[in-house]
């Protein structure tokens, strides 16, 4: 007699590791790229046509890596790079563009893109960047320990990197270039501004990535900018009449 069999289980779809997504105008760029791209095993592929529409995509969920057109309706490509570099600057950016150098002068580079590929894409050759991008991981994240003292480590060890610190009031972002506080945003405010309202802040979680795209706007030493804020702080205290 022939003992009934178990039907075997279904194999399980693997979720995506990482999120690429990729900005183009052009629909049947686009196309190209959502058919070709389905060789990359471990990614979900997002698809954006402008720059506008890819910062709304940064804003609502993680992204790996961004492959991005320049040449773009609404917000192009020199502008999303600007933009994504300074509040994703975990972010990997690959651009793809049609331009030779003498068009866009390597600009994207500057802004912060990592890798600059000519259209037609030859679609090995950009997945295996996107792969390679996709590698590029946060240093990290630090709990626990005093801003202050964190910057004076990276100010003794004279490093280039971003530190998104977030607390109870916010998200804000401070960059370092040889150890120094270069730039600082938060909101809507830049600079000395927005760095001594950042430093003002108790126990802030830390993550960092070393880079720094930014062009400076500060120029104190760490030790003035330190002594400063805290005056700040101090002024604000209830014993000055502030809250």
């Amino acid at each position: 007699m022939n003992l009934p069999t178990r039907p075997r289980p279904l194999p399980q779809a693997e979720v995506p590791a990482k999120t690429l997504l990729v900005v183009e105008d052009d629909r049947s760029t686009l196309s190209l790229y959502r058919a070709g791209l389905k060789g990359l095993v471990g990614f979900k592929i997002l698809m954006a046509e402008n720059g506008g529409q890819a910062m709304d995509v940064l804003r609502q969920e993680p992204v790996h890596v961004l492959v991005t057109d320049l040449n773009m309706p609404v917000m192009d490509g020199f502008n999303l790079i600007a933009k994504a570099s300074r509040f994703y600057p975990q972010v990997p950016i690959i651009v793809m563009t049609g331009l030779d150098e003498n068009q866009h002068l390597n600009t994207p580079l500057q802004l912060g893109a990592i890798r600059i590929l000519t259209k037609p894409p030859r679609l090995t050759l950009l997945m295996d960047a996107i792969r390679a991008a996709a590698l590029f991981e946060p240093a990290g994240m630090v709990r626990g320990i005093g801003l202050n003292s964190i910057l004076q480590l990276l100010n003794w060890e004279k490093k280039a990197c971003t530190l998104t610190v977030k607390s109870e009031a916010g998200m804000g972002l401070l960059y370092l270039k040889n150890g120094e506080v270069v730039h600082a945003a938060y909101r809507s405010e830049d600079g000395l501004p927005a760095a001594y309202k950042i430093l003002a802040w108790d126990r802030p979680d830390i993550e960092f990535v070393e880079t720094c795209r930014v062009h400076p706007t500060i120029d104190l030493p760490l030790t003035e900018l330190l002594m400063n804020a805290a005056m700040i702080s101090d002024m604000r205290s209830p014993e000055f009449g502030e809250g």
